[in-house]
């Protein structure tokens, strides 16, 4: 039960059983649906170390949050670089009902966690959740979703039917009951409405929907009532006292509504709703630094745009998620720190302080090899008409091995140079030596312990005869997991430029079996790179991998050179390799 303390007793195998002392970092959720809101670092649980007792076994105590339903666990060593995720899988809890079962938001929760992990486990969560709650309206359209996702369109369709039947049957037994339904019950008898595409059920739960104070189709609804009278009658005044009071029955709602309301007072130049709006709207809006640009545009409020974008570039990291190293977030961290820095020189640049942006720029090069960076320093070198500088930085720029000839000689033609002469050679070369200090300042070297993985025929290969003779980079991935997938065309770009460095790209499909519809993802998702599967964890295990995606960089010998890399920092790094090879 919540606001129990909880004791843990844990048996380590492998490398965490010689540690002196463990650590069990966890994570809570609440049953609060928009829990999305809060930032890991606000739900991590405070855990007393795991000291070694007899035989081995770890132990410790915490008291799990009043609020909580749902709870995930990873175990590490005291750096945070060795862990056991229960090969993915965490150890986690659900929080159960005085009738012992568990609680329905104890399963919401469980799918939140594993969506970006493992969808099959996130559908598993949500199955046992409706066959233990089946009148928890909400749960019913986001299980068919996670259906497809999980199953993809062909096995999830076969599904259809049965979810057409479930849905007339709530609906024949809810139809007349409305009033005490609750706003998000309702919400989710029209999503789930349209989710089988019952028309008849769609219109009237839809109706039912935009009626109903606090649903997303009314506060969606609402908000565009408001925009079509003011189209009508031109009154933003008017408009924007509507917007004001139907706010605190919209501010829960999945809607536009905030963006509406922000972008009419910004066209009306309404400073006192203008601040009112940006309060509710910058903490949960727009990503990266769209909405202090748009801010910006007003003069009176260009201070407050500078502030709010530096509010977005200083927010402190929300903190490492389960089942990643501390090494692989720092490294994820960097990526994303260098994508925004470059949009927030910009930012400087335009509304602020060109100096200043060109300092913090400056500076971050020193410690990146990010081409991030060195695009945004070429750009601020040449607005402040430093051609000479830019062309450094472009040439930095055009060293790295993920351009293609093409794009590193418009950079020199942009500069003034022609790609083809000594001087810009000369130019490329400083920018790799420039960046190697950076890239090598990751590198690591270990051998992988003996492993096998499986082709698409069933045939057993040895990873050192796949990897031997060529660099290398090995992707472990899975058709379940969905930031794989969206990182698909990337893999299929890098391998292009794999091809030019003279290495080769492997992808390993873990717990993810070769087959038909394996075939038909491939072709369907253009993935040129070969494929193989570790069905029995025999690669991960080697590689010690306990979530993906995880890449690593192999030189010829089969040893891990890099380890855990960004995609976008591999081509700099078999570069790198590629160079210490020719000089060894």
């Amino acid at each position: 039960m919540a606001g129990d303390e909880i004791t843990v007793t844990y048996t380590p195998l492998g490398m965490l059983a010689d540690e002196p002392e463990l650590v069990l970092r966890g994570t809570y959720g609440t049953a609060d649906d928009k829990s999305w809101r809060v930032r890991l670092d606000e739900r991590l649980l405070t855990i007393p170390t795991m000291n070694r007792g007899s035989g081995g076994t770890f132990a410790t105590r915490f008291t799990l949050p009043e609020a909580a339903v749902y709870a995930a666990f990873v175990v590490e060593d005291a750096t945070g670089e060795q862990l056991d995720a229960k090969s993915g899988r965490l150890f986690d809890l659900l929080v159960h009902a005085p009738d012992d079962r568990p609680l329905y938001h104890a399963f919401r929760r469980r799918a939140d966690e594993f969506e970006d992990r493992n969808v099959h486990t996130s559908l598993e969560a949500l199955r046992r959740a409706m066959e233990l709650y089946p009148d928890s309206l909400g749960g019913w359209s986001e299980l068919r979703s996670f259906e497809r996702s999980a199953l993809g369109w062909t096995t999830g369709d076969s599904l259809f039917a049965w979810h057409q039947e479930n849905f007339a049957e709530l609906h024949e037994r809810y139809k007349d009951r409305e009033e005490g339904l609750s706003p998000s019950a309702i919400q989710g008898l029209s999503s789930y409405a349209a989710a089988v595409r019952d028309q008849q059920g769609t219109a009237h739960w839809d109706a039912a929907a935009e009626q109903t104070v606090g649903t997303d189709a009314w506060a969606m609804d609402t908000g565009w009532r408001i925009l079509n009278q003011l189209d009508a009658d031109g009154d933003t005044t008017l408009a924007l006292a509507e917007f004001e009071r139907h706010w605190p029955d919209a501010r829960e709602a999945l809607s536009p509504f905030e963006i509406f309301g922000f972008e009419l007072a910004l066209e009306a130049r309404d400073l006192d709703a203008l601040d009112r709006w940006i309060e509710r709207f910058f903490p949960y809006g727009m990503r990266g630094l769209a909405l202090p640009r748009m801010i910006a545009v007003i003069p009176e409020r260009r201070a407050r745009a500078v502030e709010l974008a530096r509010v977005r570039y200083e927010l402190p990291d929300p903190g490492r998620p389960l089942g990643r190293t501390a090494d692989e977030h720092a490294q994820s961290v960097a990526v994303e720190r260098a994508a925004l820095l470059k949009d927030y020189a910009r930012f400087l640049n335009e509304y602020a302080s060109p100096d200043e942006a060109m300092e913090i720029v400056e500076e971050a090069t020193t410690r990146s090899a990010s081409s991030d960076l060195f695009e945004i320093l070429g750009e601020l070198k040449l607005d402040a008409g430093d051609v000479e500088g830019a062309a450094r930085a472009y040439a930095a720029l055009a060293s790295d091995p993920s351009m293609s000839p093409e794009q590193a000689d418009s950079l020199a033609m942009l500069v003034g140079h022609d790609p083809d002469s000594p001087k810009w050679r000369a130019l490329l070369e400083a920018g790799t030596v420039q960046v190697l200090p950076n890239v090598l300042s990751a590198a690591v070297e270990w051998t992988p312990g003996d492993a096998r993985v499986t082709d698409a025929s069933g045939n057993q290969h040895t990873l050192a005869d796949l990897t031997g003779g060529k660099p290398t980079v090995l992707i472990f991935w899975a058709r379940w997991c969905p930031p794989c997938v969206q990182k698909i065309p990337a893999v299929v770009r890098l391998e292009a430029a794999m091809e030019r460095l003279g290495a080769q790209v492997l992808s390993i499909a873990w717990r993810d079996p070769p087959g038909a519809e394996m075939d038909a993802f491939i072709e369907e998702r253009g993935i040129t790179y070969p494929v193989y599967y570790d069905l029995a964890d025999d690669a991960t295990g080697a590689f010690g991998v306990y979530a993906i995606q995880a890449n690593f960089v192999l030189d010829p010998r089969g040893r891990v050179r890099f380890e855990r890399s960004a995609i976008v920092d591999i081509p700099r790094q078999v570069g790198a390799l590629k160079s210490e090879l020719l000089e060894g």
